[in-house]
């Protein structure tokens, strides 16, 4: 669906992500994180896959249980956050 996303970077830990696309209508949506990876899935369909190298945004994401995502896709930038996922951290195993 996509192959890259943005950041918007706030006070403390906060942090939302903004998708290129209007996401396909779900009940739920979920962010799983690694430090190199980011997976969106809509409900149980896995839709997209970023790789990115930022450990900031790791420890950000890392550091809550939701976060807010804003799909724009280049007309005018949204008000508000547009949909909100849960996060999911994956981690490598040694």
């Amino acid at each position: 669906m996509f192959e890259r996303c943005d950041f918007i970077l706030g006070a403390g830990d906060s942090i939302i992500i903004v998708v290129p696309k209007q996401l396909p209508r779900a009940e739920t949506y979920t962010v799983s994180v690694c430090d190199e990876n980011i997976k969106f899935r809509a409900g149980y369909d896995d839709i997209a896959s970023v790789d990115y190298n930022d450990r900031e945004v790791f420890k950000r994401i890392i550091n809550n249980t939701q976060i807010g995502l804003v799909e724009f896709e280049g007309d005018d930038f949204p008000p508000s956050i547009t949909q909100v996922a849960y996060v999911e951290v994956r981690r490598a195993m040694s």
